[in-house]
């Protein structure tokens, strides 16, 4: 039974991650069309799908290798890659960046319990851009034991804020509700490290951390 544990750290959650006019650019960006539509957390278990935008690195892992995708990034998406290269100088330091995406939720969508990594040193990094949010709208990010029977932890989107985790963790994205009027949107960062599980300055609830450098070439 012990021999089932799996050691990580708590999810750590970040408040005021860049300035408000920067925040503007990162999800006006994110909106703009060009969503994929039927993507799923897990393809052949789910019935329901969201919106998804793929932005750099692997896509699939059990037919693709991971890879440093920063230079990807930056050749294909450079504002997404300004966002990394701040995220890395802010919080990331020992991380490579292995696939940058966006999901997009309406209501009616709905993710479910998955893990984006089996082994150690795969982590998740989440940047939620939304302009407000409601506790009425759902939208929150569920963080679960290994069994799936407890919660161990709920991350309600707040705007310009961001959750780092350890890949391992079960987790989802609960639905929104139907008093939401638009799209859930969320940035990805899938990182590996060899090194420490902890993000610069990272506590389980962090707020106040220092503004990052402003991104700029939004087009």
């Amino acid at each position: 039974m012990l021999d089932k544990i799996v050691e990580r750290a708590k999810p750590r959650h970040f408040d005021r991650i860049f300035k408000e006019d920067d925040r503007k650019k990162i999800f006006d960006y994110l909106a703009a069309p060009g969503w994929e539509t039927g993507w799923k957390s897990n393809q052949r278990r789910d019935a329901y799908s969201f919106l998804h935008k793929h932005f750099a690195g692997f896509r699939d892992i059990s037919i693709e290798k991971e890879y440093d995708a920063a230079d990807e990034l930056k050749q294909k998406h450079e504002l997404m890659h300004v966002v990394w290269a701040t995220l890395k100088q802010h919080y990331l330091k020992d991380h490579t960046l292995v696939r940058c995406y966006a999901n997009g939720m309406c209501y009616g969508m709905d993710g479910t319990v998955h893990v984006d990594a089996r082994q150690p040193g795969n982590y998740t990094f989440i940047y939620y851009p939304q302009a407000k949010w409601s506790p009425n709208w759902g939208g929150e990010t569920i963080f679960y034991n290994d069994e799936e029977t407890r919660i161990e932890a709920c991350v309600m989107p707040r705007p310009n804020s961001a959750i780092f985790f350890d890949g391992r963790q079960p987790h989802r994205a609960n639905g929104v509700t139907r008093q939401f009027p638009g799209t859930r949107i969320t940035l990805m960062f899938k990182t590996k490290s060899g090194g420490s599980q902890q993000p610069v300055g990272a506590t389980e609830i962090s707020r106040g951390v220092p503004q990052p450098v402003a991104p700029s070439h939004a087009s």
